[in-house]
């Protein structure tokens, strides 16, 4: 999950899904999911495409739009993340399960983050931002001897934009820099979804951001001890077992009438 984190702060996707996913040829291809509150990626090669494909491809339309406000910017592969956001989304708290068959595991993290990229508008190149207050849950095979993303997915609890005096001495081209409204949780790389594209689906449970009337909830579920896959529930959002643990054990209680 830390490589998870490195990869996608330095908007490298595809790099992401060729080496730390499943093998795009293996048995687990077909039922490697990435999932949020709105939507499910279907299969690796749904991922590979929306994930990793698009988002390179944004990376080079950014560093083109840099091109606009720098023309001494190169268009070489060494100059990719210009123009294009950063958003580290950092690993804590985490409850990790790993089967006692050896074969499997899954594990949840809070994952406080952040995201800046670049507003460019004509020759000027503003700075936007996001915070990340939100919780990622995997399961993971072992595969060839090396342990694979299989199942990953989000849950967002809070999205604000930063204060505009924590970005005011960003570096920009021409100018001071503007703070943009909050682009909302669905607005990072490879992250873009307008409607569901082919290979996406909906997701089995929508984890509603934080609002007053919002009950308290234990999701995703916390992991369990368990021998074998089979015998306990997926991270991937697209089945029965993708609710909230609201048992006497965790989450909401009785209340006393």
């Amino acid at each position: 999950m830390s490589k998870h984190a490195y990869l996608h702060a330095a908007g490298m996707n595809l790099e992401e899904v060729d080496t730390l996913w499943v093998d795009a040829k293996g048995k687990f291809a077909d039922s490697a999911v990435f999932a949020s509150p709105l939507w499910v990626m279907d299969g690796l090669q749904t991922v590979r495409n929306a994930y990793g494909k698009e988002n390179q491809k944004n990376r080079e339309l950014a560093l083109k739009a840099m091109q606009k406000v720098m023309p001494e910017l190169k268009l070489e592969e060494s100059n990719l993340g210009a123009g294009h956001e950063w958003a580290m989304h950092t690993n804590t708290t985490p409850v990790i399960e790993v089967a006692g068959d050896g074969k499997t595991a899954k594990g949840i993290w809070y994952s406080p983050g952040m995201g800046l990229m670049a507003n460019i508008e004509g020759d000027d190149a503003k700075v936007g931002s996001v915070f990340f207050w939100e919780k990622y849950a995997g399961d993971f095979i072992l595969e060839d001897g090396k342990w694979k993303i299989w199942h990953l997915q989000m849950a967002y609890d809070f999205t604000p934009g930063l204060p505009e005096s924590m970005i005011e001495n960003l570096s920009v081209i021409n100018g001071a820099a503007d703070h943009e409204e909050d682009t909302g949780p669905m607005r990072e790389a490879g992250e873009r979804m307008e409607g569901l594209p082919p290979g996406f689906k909906k997701p089995a449970y929508s984890y509603p951001v934080y609002s007053p009337s919002r009950p308290g909830l234990i999701y995703p579920r916390i992991p369990e001890p368990y021998y074998t896959f089979s015998e306990t529930f997926s991270y991937c959002n697209c089945d029965d077992t993708s609710y909230p643990d609201n048992s006497g054990t965790y989450g909401i209680v009785a209340i006393k009438k």
